[in-house]
This record gives structure tokens, C-alpha cells and sequence, in this order.
């Protein structure tokens, strides 16, 4: 599903009451943990990815049970910074812009799909759990951005189908804060190119390796 704008999603740290989401979705020919494992590593973003074409670790937490033996990968309480370009077209010699994040949620999942706040395939499969693994980030604010202003939470969900050999991939991400409406009027139809730049990306380089042109 190409990427589209609607009503606000309830995300991890931010709960509801948000101005508006941005979403998308797609079927993926790999398991839900080959996804994960790509969406992790932080060196190889530049070979996938046209949307956030550098991922920069700032920190990484002291304490964690996730990725210990690779500090390139994206953790449970990582502070990273995105190189975005709204316009994923644009030669890479192209200054983007930079977006400071920290890792909310990594977990796996094991839930009743009707639990899921988005739609999902697995309930209408009539399937009895849905598996697979979620991540989210959330924006850090600054001096001149406070959380006030502006905040977002992104969620990244892989879920598993036809007896774990696929994934079904949502996202979404989240707006709130009094500068949300502008960002919806001034960049959301960038963002939603974005999004979708990204999830073709994610499954050109999960199912057959292939690196952004």
C-alpha cells in the first residue's frame, strides 16, 4: 500500500491524541527477523535506503539485551541521527537534513490480532496469533524544538505470514504538538514519497540484495 495520510495512530511513548499519521504497508518475501536485521544495521542504510540515506549512531545505551555484539545496530535506547531527503530523487550529493532520533521499542511480538491497532492480514487469515518483531523511534527534542512544539514516533512492524516464510510490513508514524499541522500542510506529501521510498527499498534489499540506485 503506497504511503497515505489520514487520522492519528496511537504510538508507544506518545499514546493517542496526535495530529495526523502517515502510513504504508507491504508484503515481503523474508522472514520478519531479515527485516529487522536490515532495519537495525545503521552502516548499510546508504545502500537501501533513498529516505534517511545515512544513519549516524550518536550513543548507545549502557545496559541492553539486544545487538551486544554489534555496535553499528540500532537498540533499545540508541540516539542516532538520520541524513533526510524529502526529495528521494535528488543527486546524494545533496545536503539533506538531520533528524535526531532515540530507539522507544524493540520487541517481539505475540498477540491476539485484534489487539493490532492497524489492519492485518493475519486476522483475516483467521490466524491465531500475530508473530514477528516491532520497532519504533521517537524524536529527541532540542532547545528549539521542544517536545511541546513538535514530536513524532514512528512504528515499524513485521509480522509474519504464510507460516513465517513472509512479512507483512506496516509503518507509521505519528505527529503531534502545535507545529504538526504545519508540517502536514508544508512536507506531508514529501514525508509520504519518503515512505514509500523506503519500503520499496527495504524490499528490494530484504528479498533479492539489491542496493539504491
Amino acid at each position: 500500500m503506497s504511503a497515505t495520510t489520514g487520522h492519528a495512530l496511537a504510538t508507544p511513548t506518545h499514546g493517542t491524541g496526535g495530529s495526523f499519521t502517515i502510513r504504508c504497508s507491504s508484503r515481503i518475501a523474508a522472514t520478519p527477523r531479515d527485516c529487522l536485521d536490515v532495519v537495525v544495521k545503521s552502516s548499510e542504510y546508504p545502500t537501501w535506503n533513498r529516505f534517511c540515506r545515512k544513519c549516524t549512531i550518536d550513543s548507545q545505551p549502557t545496559t541492553n539485551n539486544n545487538n551486544k555484539d554489534d555496535p553499528d545496530n540500532l537498540q533499545l535506547g540508541t540516539h542516532f541521527t538520520f541524513d533526510v531527503h524529502l526529495n528521494p530523487d535528488e543527486p546524494d550529493g545533496n545536503p539533506g537534513q538531520a533528524i535526531a532520533l532515540e530507539v522507544s521499542v524493540l520487541e517481539p511480538i505475540d498477540e491476539d490480532p485484534k489487539d493490532s491497532i492497524v489492519a492485518s492480514s493475519a486476522l483475516a487469515e483467521g490466524a491465531a496469533r500475530r508473530r514477528g518483531w516491532r520497532i519504533a523511534w521517537r524524536q529527541r527534542p532540542s532547545l528549539l524544538m521542544p517536545a511541546w512544539m513538535l514530536r513524532s514516533e514512528r512504528v515499524q512492524e513485521f509480522v509474519e505470514v504464510n507460516g513465517g516464510s513472509e512479512t507483512e510490513y506496516h509503518c507509521w508514524e505519528t505527529f503531534y504538538g502545535v507545529l504538526a499541522p504545519v508540517v502536514r500542510r508544508v512536507a506531508g506529501k514529501q514525508v509520504e514519497r519518503g515512505f514509500d521510498a523506503w519500503q520499496l527499498g527495504l524490499k528490494g534489499r530484504v528479498e533479492r540484495g539489491e542496493q539504491a540506485a
